[in-house]
């Protein structure tokens, strides 16, 4: 699973992740940050921390997947450089997302069944409206108005990927539309991948988070 710091400060980093990790316990987790290439260690400096808290949002709910989000917060500060930065969030909850393109990037299988690659890995993936979603294989009641889905043919996230972030890009910075929820299968067609769809929880972030750190 691949973690993701938004937008707070140097000193108080919070990760956002999906809430259906809900076994995980803050003792067993270890974030690392920086990291490209999990087959070797000198690359690129990394760095690991340990969870001094789990924020999971709580109307989850573990039948729907409804409310897929949590936010970790790590026990010592992380100092920013060109490989570890922060993400920006959603600038407003009523910007349309349909028919732009968003990258989705993790550590999850390359196809379904397939092998857990060593390199992090990223896709360009095209954002679907509601109603198109809905209009898929999918049955419509099941894509709430808490969801986004992406992706189309072989393009799409895997296993793996769960908790990772869906960008766009915006000018210089990345905003983070989505996190890698759930889906059927990998790449098939009629089932494009289904991510919480991050603007409908800016209140509920901002009430968790520094909101004068924020970057939208």
């Amino acid at each position: 699973m691949l973690f993701l710091a938004i937008l707070t400060s140097a000193v108080d980093i919070k990760i956002v992740i999906r809430a259906h990790s809900n076994t995980l316990k803050k003792s067993k987790i270890r974030v690392i940050l920086g990291d490209h290439d999990a087959s070797t260690s000198g690359e690129v400096p990394s760095m690991m921390r340990a969870i001094s808290a789990i924020i999971r949002h709580k109307k989850f709910d573990t039948e729907t997947y409804n409310h897929d989000i949590a936010l970790l917060k790590l026990r010592k500060p992380v100092q920013f450089n060109k490989q570890i930065r922060p993400i920006c969030l959603p600038s407003s909850a009523s910007v349309e997302l349909a028919g732009m393109n968003a990258t989705v990037v993790g550590w999850g299988r390359l196809s379904e069944g397939g092998h857990l690659p060593s390199v992090v890995h990223e896709v360009e993936v095209p954002i679907l409206s509601l109603s198109q979603c809905r209009a898929m294989r999918y049955r419509a009641s099941r894509i709430t108005q808490y969801m986004l889905c992406a992706g189309s043919g072989s393009r799409d996230s895997c296993q793996g990927d769960s908790g990772g972030p869906l960008l766009i890009h915006r000018g210089d910075k990345y905003q983070i539309a989505g996190i890698v929820s759930w889906g059927v299968g990998c790449g098939r067609p009629g089932y494009p991948g289904v991510y919480t769809r991050v603007a409908k929880y800016l209140n509920w972030l901002k009430f968790n988070l520094d909101e004068s750190c924020l970057c939208t």
